[in-house]
């Protein structure tokens, strides 16, 4: 009976170990390539790896100028996005969070 007994705490306690490390494993940052954004129900697909996608929730105006093939990095927690950012290429201006950070208007000297 007690070696029954034990048995199941062992292997209750390994499952719990096991749940609590994806858990944490869920949070934190994610870099990889959109596949879908969907403004109107506040969800993006991002591939992050070859066996890696994950759809998670984001607030509408996270999701603001993003499109299927952009490479973003996002900040996550649990199946929720809390930052979205689109990785620069070259040429393009940068964005934060799915929307367009403007620069302010840069004054060129008069000519003479």
């Amino acid at each position: 009976m007690f070696h029954t007994l034990r048995k199941t705490l062992t292997a209750t306690l390994a499952v719990l170990c096991v749940t609590f490390a994806l858990a944490l494993a869920a949070d934190g940052t994610l870099s990889g390539t959109v596949q879908n954004v969907d403004p109107q129900q506040g969800r993006i697909t991002v591939r992050a790896g070859e066996d890696n996608v994950v759809e998670l929730r984001a607030p509408a105006e996270l999701l603001i100028g993003l499109h299927s093939g952009d490479a973003v990095e996002v900040q996550r927690s649990g199946q929720q996005a809390t930052f979205i950012k689109r990785q620069q290429e070259s040429g393009q201006r940068p964005d934060i969070g799915g929307a367009l950070q403007l620069q302010p208007p840069v004054e060129l000297p008069k000519s003479q």
